[in-house]
């Protein structure tokens, strides 16, 4: 049961649907003030653009995800929510946010730092977590289960801090800026701390409407998460993305992407393995949402290095590629099909 459950009580769906609304603008509000804060504190102590958009922005705007994935172990006990908003946020960000940028600014050129080390290494998270998955079966009696120990969370963990040294260590961790005296860093340090409350307090709310909708359409909370959660969570990431592009940054919101899904993927789902004392997932439901994510992404890497641009063009395709997406998810929900069967979708268990 959820702290705002507790708190209020059982309320009609109608007020839980409202209290959901009223937390995706406290964590839309909230994680703008994180991403404004981080920035303005990087720029400060000269932070370069590529560990800005790939490292300190991206962990910022992911802080959402991370409060999911913490909310749905520690105060629900039901790890299957956050892994869902997560792997939902990863389609939603590798999709629609470089779309969004191309529709809304134009072909968007990309790097061959972003390419060769930000989109790669990202796929090799995906492969990394799809590898820990495939291992978790030897652990249990059958096929269906897939049990992932905090040992294997560690080691997820391992593979981020890998990320983090070659980001900083790379000849684009050189810092390209100068320092912003005119910074009140104890101001930003304060106002960063509210924002995250702020976050916290939204995710809150949208989990809460979460479970209250995963049961009155008696669907699974995972099904649930991966589709609306999760993109009521990226909603931020979309806007800085969007922000970025216009403001003429279209190399950074991509870089950003790729940032931000790491970070989700291999950072804040192994904290909630770990937090968890180790979970087991239904492999048969992993298995098909992993290989979209995959192919999904790969997609997206030949687009950015063909010519090292995103076109207008390509982002209404990767825009499709989601629609498509939430149309499969959709009928998984009302079992129209059965790629994600329901007996292996409610096995996500903590």
């Amino acid at each position: 049961m959820t702290i705002l459950r507790e708190l209020i009580g059982s309320q009609s769906l109608v007020v839980w649907i409202v209290l959901g609304a009223i937390g995706f603008l406290l964590t839309w509000k909230g994680a703008n003030i994180v991403e404004s804060t981080t920035s303005k504190i990087s720029d400060h102590f000269g932070v370069s653009q590529a560990v800005q958009g790939g490292l300190i922005v991206a962990a910022a705007t992911s802080f959402p995800e991370l409060a999911i994935i913490i909310i749905s172990v520690v105060v629900l006990g039901d790890f299957g929510v956050g892994a869902g908003a997560l792997i939902g946020t990863a389609v939603f960000n590798i999709l629609v946010i470089p779309a969004a940028v191309a529709v809304t600014s134009g072909d968007t050129t990309t790097t061959q730092g972003i390419v060769y080390r930000d989109a790669i290494f990202y796929m090799v998270a995906v492969l990394g977590l799809f590898g820990v998955i495939a291992l978790g079966v030897l652990g249990t009696d059958g096929r269906e289960l897939a049990r992932i120990t905090p040992q294997m969370g560690v080691g997820l963990l391992v593979l981020y801090g890998v990320y983090v040294i070659l980001l900083v260590g790379g000849k684009s961790g050189a810092s390209d800026l100068k320092r912003t005296e005119s910074t009140n860093v104890p101001k930003q340090v304060g106002l960063f701390a509210a924002g995250l409350v702020v976050v916290l307090v939204g995710v809150e709310a949208m989990v809460s409407m979460t479970v209250q909708l995963s049961e009155a359409l008696d669907a699974p909370s995972f099904l649930v998460s991966v589709t609306l959660l999760s993109a009521m969570s990226s909603f931020p990431d979309l806007l800085v993305g969007v922000k970025m592009g216009k403001a003429g940054d279209k190399r950074a919101a991509i870089a950003n992407v790729f940032g931000t899904n790491t970070f989700n993927l291999v950072a804040a789902l192994p904290i909630g393995v770990i937090l968890a004392g180790g979970v087991s997932i239904g492999f048969l439901t992993s298995v098909p949402l992993m290989l979209f994510l995959f192919y999904t992404t790969l997609v997206v890497v030949v687009l950015a290095a063909t010519d090292f641009e995103i076109t207008t063009e390509e982002g209404y395709l990767l825009l499709v590629m989601y629609a498509l997406f939430l149309g499969w998810m959709t009928t998984e929900a009302l079992g129209v099909t059965t790629l994600l069967a329901e007996s292996t979708l409610r096995t996500i268990v903590t």
